[in-house]
């Protein structure tokens, strides 16, 4: 009884070492942040909300004069974040397919697949954008072909790992009454993840229509080249405008998303 009492609290000493020493790291990592790099340069900081508040001043009263200019670029958005998530969600399902180990036992093609998803999301959207603008030109087609390369990467990254998180026995079930490998997807998959997967899609849809106007910077189009326009030439009230479009679009977006989510429930 004394050994084990022993053992216990031996065990326990090197657990609260293990926490001591993994809490002293990070105390380390904290601090060569802290003196190594500009994240803390509170001096600047301070120094900078004088121009802040003035900026957020200049930004009222919102001036929607030209609000009927921005409803085309608004749609174009809504339309890029609508058609990159279809064909991003189309793409990333067979590649997630031969990314999971409960289904494709070739190691070879497995390593492909996964090399190819961490590439393509990797890659942020805004260097996607750049370069398809420099190959494609300006406007809405390299907007939706950026997001949508990048979409493929994180939904099949997403869908893979929920594929490899479902019940074995299900499938073996399916598999032992000589069922083929489709019908054993279909049918013994399939239904186990539809829900983590409409979930993952309606979230991607939210992220990609955010991304559409972060990609007006690189000259994709949409409702983000009109923001960017408004704040180069420092109309900061129509740019303020622009921004309250842009929330009740994200908003609305969240709202039939979660619709959406509900009906699939």
């Amino acid at each position: 009884m004394k050994n084990k009492i022993n053992e216990i609290l031996f065990l326990e000493s090197r657990k609260n070492i293990k926490n001591f020493i993994i809490f002293f790291i990070f105390l380390l990592l904290i601090c060569f942040i802290f003196y190594h790099s500009d994240i803390f340069n509170f001096v600047a900081i301070f120094n900078g909300i004088p121009a802040l508040f003035t900026i957020l001043g200049e930004m009222f009263p919102p001036d929607f004069s030209k609000i009927l200019d921005w409803v085309y670029p608004a749609l174009d958005s809504v339309a890029m974040s609508i058609t990159a998530t279809i064909l991003s969600s189309i793409f990333a399902f067979p590649i997630a397919l031969v990314a999971s180990r409960n289904i494709n036992n070739n190691i070879f093609l497995y390593s492909i697949a996964r090399c190819f998803l961490s590439v393509f999301r990797s890659i942020p959207e805004i260097i996607l954008g750049l370069i398809i603008v420099i190959s494609v030109g300006f406007g809405v087609l390299s907007g939706t072909l950026a997001i949508t390369i990048h979409s493929v990467g994180m939904l099949g990254k997403f869908f893979s790992e929920g594929i490899e998180r479902t019940n074995n026995n299900i499938t073996e079930i399916i598999t032992a009454s000589g069922a083929s490998k489709k019908h054993i997807i279909f049918f013994g998959i399939l239904p186990q993840i539809t829900q983590e997967f409409i979930d993952l899609i309606m979230y991607r849809w939210e992220y990609n229509f955010r991304q559409s106007t972060i990609l007006g910077i690189v000259g994709a189009g949409g409702i983000g080249f009109e923001l960017l326009s408004s704040l180069r030439l420092m109309q900061y009230q129509e740019a303020s405008a622009i921004l309250i479009i842009i929330i009740f679009l994200v908003v609305c977006i969240d709202f039939l998303s979660s619709k959406i989510r509900n009906y699939f429930t």
